[in-house]
């Protein structure tokens, strides 16, 4: 929103903007759009960069919490139920998203598919991934998993 509609030529206003920054973190950047009746510049364009730190994600949580309240949420409850490319999408994508902090899901499907079904069941020690599958704590059911493993092979 901007302080005037009216500004005289050499007089300054403010332009008030609002970023939302829900579910992002790291640096972001954004721009807006100014329009005016200048002939000979009409469009001015603002780069407005920021650094968003989420009080939440930047602790230290073992593996294993995603799966409790409140990071299921975000991390388990978009997948109950699914299988093959929308779990992937609703539960897996926010770390393996272009190797964001994990695989990327093109060096996935270069695994061996016995080590990407250990890793998803089991979890990867040392590492943010935990054990998905049911029978160690976490949400998934052994047909889910072989959905994710088929998703991910045919990538």
């Amino acid at each position: 929103m901007v302080s005037s509609d009216h500004i005289a030529p050499g007089e300054e206003g403010q332009i008030e903007v609002t970023i939302n920054t829900q579910g992002k973190t790291g640096l972001i950047t954004k721009t807006v759009q100014v329009r005016t009746n200048d002939p000979k510049k009409f469009l001015h364009i603002l780069k407005l960069t920021a650094l968003v730190v989420d009080n939440f994600h930047n602790k230290e949580y073992p593996p294993e919490e995603i799966f409790n309240s409140p990071c299921k949420k975000c991390h388990v409850d978009k997948g109950i139920g699914r299988k093959g490319a929308y779990l992937f999408w609703a539960d897996c994508l926010m770390c393996h998203q272009r190797g964001k902090i994990a695989p990327s899901i093109e060096k996935l499907k270069r695994l061996p598919e016995r080590k990407l079904k250990k890793s998803i069941e089991n979890g990867i020690p040392n590492t943010k991934m935990p054990g998905f599958l049911i029978d160690n704590g976490g949400p998934l059911l052994p047909n889910q998993i072989l959905s994710l493993i088929k998703y991910i092979k045919n990538q």
